[in-house]
């Protein structure tokens, strides 16, 4: 019998001995949000199908969230929160076992730590505006019964967010890499926490009533986007809409703070390299779009020639005709599509529902082009998802501060960009606010952000109009029934 000598195992115990060990161990917390399960779908599904962005036009491979058709065991409500439990579980790993290295500079052992705290607050903040009162884990999971945590209350959980983040901020400084945060993400991160707490008050969201007060909110959350605005020059305002979404220009675009790590040069499964540009493609081989968002000869693909799209993620029609025409936001939903040699191969229309000719009915909506790799190799794209971006926090500082001097400021920048005029400069509070609603569904259309938007304005039934919305869910999802037969509720 042929006898094999173990190597031996790694565990908490015996691995926590390099500064290789503790950035590898980072980046392994980080790894969950690129899963298809979590940042690379499942987000989407989630938060922005069941909005008026997306329609299923009964056609195939569509999730029971295009119709609200939901409960407990619904597939993406699991997945979900599995995912961001295991990046919350490692980000634990992280802050018990690194803390306690001796032989990291204190600057990285301080980076690294401020990392772990950013990751667990991105995760509960995920949770609690998905499912609302969760299982609260502060530390590593070290037997069944740490597993079955209680079930902590929606203040206590956003305690816990705000004092992870106060933590963040305290020990981390601005470096930018893509796919980790740092000081920048986590005062982007503070201000929508206390964003949301403010808006979910004001307007009476359901499970918000125990915030304080909607003012005292809103101040801490300008002070914190203040901080990303003017304290630092990292980042900021891409002025090229069309160059935020460029594939190349994701490490070091000024508009990224946070944004995932996948890469076409990624092996092994999909979140190692993304797959979003063929979900959002038409189910075409080969799909050739404008280099640019003006009018232009010259065309790029989707994705590398050959490659033929999912039509998964398919754009309600409707939703397309509320952007404004002159605004470069709605050329970011293609329309034209060309053949290699730049000549108009198809334009969308309604009626290509009912067409006869096969390209035309590959073509019945107009398609997302914000996630798009010319360069493809092969399926494997290095398409990444838009965690935060630079004009979100700006969105943020003009909602929270309101119509003032520096509130018309952002918007308005933001709508320059666009290339839209300047808000009327005699609008009341209450008018304010909604333009600047109004503002982050267009700028943040299809990136993940629209259900969370709707809950935390109040807004979920009245603004979804193009499905039935299942109304004990509108505002918190049910927790999974596979974890609640695991840890019950108490």
């Amino acid at each position: 019998m042929l006898k094999e000598t173990p190597y031996g195992a790694y565990s908490d115990e015996n691995y926590f001995n390099t500064e290789a060990d503790a950035l590898n161990a980072l980046l392994y917390a980080y790894d969950p949000l690129n899963n298809i399960e979590y940042g690379a779908r499942f987000l989407f599904n989630l938060t922005d199908i069941p909005t008026n962005q997306y329609k299923s036009y009964n056609k195939g491979l569509e999730t029971a969230l295009y119709t609200w058709d939901v409960n407990p065991n619904t597939e993406e409500f699991l997945y979900f929160f599995k995912y961001a439990y295991l990046s919350i579980s490692r980000a634990n790993s992280v802050l018990e076992n690194v803390a306690e290295m001796q032989n990291i500079p204190t600057r990285l052992q301080q980076q690294f730590l401020g990392e772990a705290y950013f990751l667990r607050a991105f995760n509960y903040f995920m949770l609690v505006r998905a499912y609302g009162s969760v299982p609260l884990h502060q530390k590593v999971v070290q037997s069944v019964n740490d597993g079955q945590a209680p079930y902590a209350d929606i203040e206590e959980i956003y305690s816990f967010i705000l004092k992870d983040l106060e933590m963040a901020i305290s020990m981390m400084e601005i470096s930018k890499q893509q796919g980790r945060a740092d000081k920048v993400a986590a005062h982007a991160l503070i201000s929508k926490v206390y964003l949301t707490l403010a808006s979910s008050k004001m307007t009476g969201s359901p499970g918000y009533d125990w915030v304080s007060g909607h003012e005292e909110m809103y101040d801490k959350a300008k002070d914190h986007a203040g901080e990303v605005l003017f304290n630092q020059n990292i980042y900021g305002l891409e002025p090229d809409l069309a160059k935020i979404y460029d594939v190349n220009h994701h490490n070091q675009g000024r508009e990224h703070i946070f944004i995932t790590s996948m890469s076409r040069e990624g092996k092994g499964q999909e979140g190692n390299y993304s797959q979003l540009p063929q979900m959002y493609s038409l189910g075409l081989p080969a799909v050739y779009i404008s280099s640019g968002l003006n009018s232009s000869n010259n065309v790029q693909p989707i994705i590398e020639s050959g490659q033929s799209g999912f039509q998964y993620y398919r754009v309600d029609n409707d939703f397309y005709h509320q952007f404004a025409d002159e605004d470069l936001r709605k050329r970011l939903m293609v329309t034209s599509i060309y053949n290699a040699d730049g000549s108009l191969l198809a334009e969308w229309s309604e009626d290509n529902l009912n067409s006869s000719n096969p390209t035309l009915f590959a073509f019945y909506y107009p398609f997302v082009r914000k996630y798009t790799d010319p360069y493809s190799n092969g399926h494997r794209t290095s398409a990444n998802l838009y965690l935060i971006r630079f004009a979100e926090v700006a969105l943020a500082y003009a909602e929270a501060a309101g119509p003032t001097t520096e509130g018309y400021y952002w918007i308005n920048e933001v709508r320059k960009r666009a290339g839209l005029g300047e808000l009327p400069s005699n609008l009341s509070p209450e008018e304010f606010r909604e333009a600047v609603w109004r503002e982050l569904t267009f700028e943040l259309a299809f990136e993940g952000h629209g259900l969370f938007e709707l809950r935390r304005i109040n807004r979920v039934v009245e603004e979804v109009t193009n499905k039935t919305v299942k109304a004990e869910y509108a505002y918190f999802f049910p927790i999974p029934q596979r974890e609640i037969d695991l840890n019950p509720k108490n």
